[in-house]
């Protein structure tokens, strides 16, 4: 079930209501934010670990609709898979969503999944990522953090990617789960953990996202 809760009264109502046993939080709420929730209701909680971000309140997205006829909240997919077209070019690629322009990526510009809201535009005469730009979350430096307020599942962004790539991504953060629990004072990631991820991400750079919020 799909529905808006970001505080622990709309969790608990559901969990009162309908008998959910877990929520999976949106990508909108600080560190302490959750926690906080997590303190207030008797649901597990998961959050958002490693992967894109959604500018769009979490699969309502208008954008995606428009442009494939399909609705993430109702088909289940952002930019499905059939609609998206890679064009190679001389130095670079082209994307393509149900024949939209969405970017031009050159030289050593890493190609991201052509979603709308990560698209280049064309406003008032300079193109740039006017939404947003095709960085991945990764809150591998938060894990620690994540364990002591009572996360109980760390959620990887994997629909529309390949099995290699959940593969790699899961067995990087298994490992990373594994060895904070066993140690959680003295843990840090490894630099061979970052070294995956980065290789792994969409877009040029990471960042910790809505969970951390230094000028609150």
């Amino acid at each position: 079930m799909q529905a808006s809760a970001t505080n622990y009264e709309a969790i608990e109502y559901y969990r009162e209501r309908f008998g959910i046993r877990r929520a999976v939080l949106p990508r909108v709420l600080s560190l302490a934010q959750v926690e906080h929730t997590i303190a207030h209701t008797q649901c597990e909680i998961e959050v958002f670990g490693y992967g894109s971000l959604c500018v769009m309140v979490e699969g309502r997205c208008a954008l995606s609709a428009f442009a494939t006829g399909e609705s993430p909240n109702c088909q289940g997919v952002c930019s499905p898979a059939k609609a998206v077209r890679w064009e190679p070019l001389p130095d670079g690629m082209r994307t393509r969503l149900n024949g939209f322009l969405i970017d031009e990526f050159h030289g050593d510009e890493r190609p991201g999944y052509p979603t709308l809201c990560k698209g280049r535009f064309a406003v008032d005469g300079a193109t740039y990522y006017a939404l947003e730009e095709p960085t991945s979350l990764n809150t591998l430096d938060l894990l620690p953090d994540l364990l002591r307020i009572g996360v109980a599942a760390i959620k990887i962004e994997g629909r529309q990617r390949s099995p290699a790539y959940v593969a790699q991504v899961t067995r990087v953060w298994r490992d990373a789960i594994d060895r904070c629990a066993a140690t959680p004072q003295a843990w840090r990631p490894a630099p061979a953990a970052h070294a995956e991820l980065d290789r792994l991400s969409e877009g040029q750079s990471q960042t910790l996202g809505a969970y951390s919020r230094p000028w609150r």
